[in-house]
């Protein structure tokens, strides 16, 4: 029970294949009380079941654009559980045509909504989050990266740049929340069978192709990613922050 008591809110599941079902599960697991949110009613009775299902004690709707969602969400949190611990950021969108072609068919508009989905809205949350860890005695955040923050990579053009970007935030919110004992992390995993991931072109391909280029001959799994949440959530982490932890079986230090 790594995580005995402590209080967690997990954004970004939007069924049982997202990589944030798995960590939230795995959270429960070891202790936690998990808190869930959904954005529009499209995804409400879905994460509803899920939060069932896994042992989840609340949900929120929230679309993590909106300053006033975000406040209020925060608000919430503060007044029913007395603070935060963890906060896990699973939240990334961009347009098919930012990610089909090259880099440069990127429009203005399209790369700048992929920069706020899938970067801003970590710094606009550890906002409202932090002081909520800081209440409690410090805490741990976290985010979903990807290896096409730092290689060029077929079909991932603006969301590769936009993981660049949520990696640089890590350590300024890293450096910031240090002072707080608020540590900052993303893991980075191998390609896995998300429906997020299922929507870059090429995509099957690639995670077809994996196991030839990573050290340990095996696909990535929620689960494998999930050990890492529970171990960055928990104490056994406490002096690692300002990280990018691979979970690739060695894939992003191969030579291909």
């Amino acid at each position: 029970m790594l995580l005995k008591d402590k209080i967690a809110f997990v954004t970004g599941i939007t069924n049982e294949r997202s990589i944030a079902y798995f960590i939230a599960r795995d959270f429960v697991k070891n202790g936690a009380k998990v808190i869930l949110s959904y954005q529009g009613e499209r995804l409400k009775e879905t994460t509803e079941k899920i939060a069932a299902e896994i042992g989840a004690v609340a949900t929120y709707s929230l679309d993590a654009t909106k300053e006033e969602d975000l406040k209020n969400i925060f608000e919430e949190i503060d007044k029913n559980f007395g603070g935060l611990d963890i906060f896990v950021h699973s939240i990334a969108f961009a347009n098919k045509n930012e990610l089909a072609g090259g880099i440069t068919n990127s429009t203005s508009e399209g790369f700048k909504l992929a920069l706020e989905v899938s970067a801003f809205t970590l710094i606009s949350m550890s906002k409202y989050a932090m002081p909520l860890m800081e209440k409690r005695g410090g805490g741990s955040i976290m985010t979903l990266t990807y290896i096409g923050s730092v290689r060029a990579l077929p079909a991932y053009n603006a969301m590769g740049i936009a993981k660049a970007a949520l990696e640089s935030a890590v350590r300024y919110l890293a450096y910031e929340g240090g002072p707080k004992n608020i540590r900052v992390n993303a893991i980075s995993p191998g390609p896995i069978k998300t429906v997020a991931a299922r929507s870059i072109p090429g995509f099957l391909d690639m995670y077809n192709k994996f196991t030839e280029s990573s050290f340990i001959k095996k696909n990535i799994e929620g689960d494998d990613v999930s050990g890492t949440a529970v171990y960055l959530a928990s104490d056994l982490s406490k002096l690692v922050t300002g990280m990018v932890i691979y979970v690739d079986g060695g894939f992003h230090c191969s030579a291909y």
